[in-house]
């Protein structure tokens, strides 16, 4: 990979951000040479960039923050709002929000690259936040009313929240993505902490379940507003004109395909597992509710650090090196949830696994934005980077619904499958990056380990 620095660019040519971006594709299966330079670039100006950051954390903040809580509601339907249906019923529940907010992120990518980025925004503020009101007017034991809110709708308005807001930040900042994403990124767990702690001390010793979500859809809505606000859609960068055949052929290379089965499929389904049951596992082991309550912020609390500290060890080590690192160490902590029946056990692995599973999530996106075939078409690899994740998402808790059991919950089955997928996702990640590497070096590019 070739270097160009900027202070080689001759003094009476003063290159525009748009210029440099056309120069931008980071992929050894291009035919363009890239072009890596020393610096942001800003398309609009660095104040409109970080706007764009706060505003996109802000859309991300709520989105995830009701997305990812996965724990809280599964615990409270299985145990309350829907206690006359088996876990791996409610698991449907909980997966397809968590599917169709990544599997149906390729339709934000695909309209943000059409032109329509404002558009999608507001429209998915829009949907999530009726139907998180929707999911308050539902009744106790009526499976279709929280299938339709909080499923359909609820996962529909955040998938087309969360792929476009990534490609935001992605565009407003042509080089050293890393922090900016790392920030967003880390927004969801900040959303999962709020949403989290306030949804159970509302549901469980406050309000009741109807109020504790009109409350959280009144708090998405404002923030909604001020985060569409604040947000700058920046300019597209140019695309060479090609038949629509081969741009979805160039997202068939081995390195992608991989990337999506190891990182995107089998790690994902195996890392979801203590966030789905972590508060159920709790609760069952004899931790006092208060505790038990908190698990869930806990975890994300110490996302956040794994969603920044790891990110910038990317810039230095590659995306892919730090996330086998990331992806090894969190596969040895779901072993460890055998022997974490206990107070101060289970608070250990939170945070330590909290770390990890985070970490793993936004290099999955850095990894994907590394190896991407074209830098003008990150809505279109970022949203089929989705796909995995999501298909992982809707079968991942009604399987290991299925493997816990329905009355006597059997955890030690649940927390093998979790790990050997985890394990498994890391080989074939280990197999793509050997094959990127090896076709970036017959190319021309850098002999080097980093990616």
């Amino acid at each position: 990979m070739s270097q160009t620095s900027i202070g080689k660019v001759s003094e009476d040519r003063k290159d525009t951000p748009i210029d440099v971006a056309q120069s931008l594709v980071n992929s050894p299966f291009s035919n363009t040479a890239t072009v890596e330079l020393s610096y942001p670039v800003y398309p609009m100006g660095s104040t409109r960039a970080w706007c764009s950051v706060a505003g996109c954390v802000l859309l991300q903040l709520c989105s995830l923050g009701v997305v990812t809580s996965v724990g809280v509601f599964q615990e409270f339907y299985i145990n309350t709002w829907l206690n006359h249906f088996t876990p791996s019923e409610i698991g449907w529940i909980t997966g397809m929000v968590l599917s169709f907010t990544f599997c149906l992120g390729i339709i934000g990518g695909k309209l943000y690259d059409a032109g329509y980025g404002r558009v999608t925004l507001v429209g998915g503020s829009l949907l999530f936040s009726f139907s998180l009101f929707m999911l308050s007017l539902t009744q106790r034991n009526k499976y279709y009313q929280v299938f339709l809110s909080h499923a359909l709708g609820i996962g529909l308005g955040s998938s087309l929240i969360l792929t476009p807001t990534t490609i935001v930040v992605a565009h407003h900042f042509q080089s050293r993505k890393a922090v900016p994403l790392g920030i967003l990124g880390a927004s969801g767990s900040l959303g999962v902490i709020i949403y989290s702690i306030m949804l159970n001390q509302l549901i469980h010793f406050k309000l009741g379940f109807p109020w504790a979500i009109r409350i959280a859809a009144f708090i998405s809505t404002g923030a909604f507003i001020l985060g569409n606000i604040l947000i700058s859609i920046p300019p597209l960068p140019p695309r060479p004109q090609e038949t629509r055949v081969s741009n979805y052929r160039e997202y068939l290379n081995w390195p992608f395909v991989l990337t999506m089965i190891g990182s995107g499929f089998l790690a994902q389904l195996g890392l979801y597992f203590p966030l789905s049951y972590g508060q159920l596992f709790a609760l069952r082991h004899g931790i006092s509710p208060q505790v038990a309550f908190y698990s869930i912020a806990i975890t994300e609390f110490a996302g956040m650090i794994g969603k920044i500290f790891p990110n910038y060890l990317s810039d230095l080590y590659g995306p892919v090196n730090v996330m086998i690192g990331c992806l090894t160490f969190a596969g040895i902590m779901s072993i460890a949830l055998l022997g974490c029946g206990n107070l101060v056990g289970f608070i250990v692995f939170s945070i330590l696994y909290g770390f990890c599973i985070d970490a793993c999530i936004s290099l999955y996106l850095l990894t994907v934005i590394a190896i991407a075939p074209r830098q003008a078409d990150l809505g279109k690899a970022l949203g089929i980077s989705f796909i995995p994740v999501g298909i992982s998402s809707i079968i991942g808790n009604p399987v290991l619904g299925a493997i816990l059991g329905n009355t006597v919950l059997v955890w030690w089955k649940g927390i093998t499958f979790a790990a050997l997928c985890i394990f498994s996702g890391i080989f074939i990640q280990l197999i793509g990056r050997y094959i990127y590497l090896r076709k970036s070096r017959k190319s021309g590019g850098e002999n080097t380990w980093k990616l």
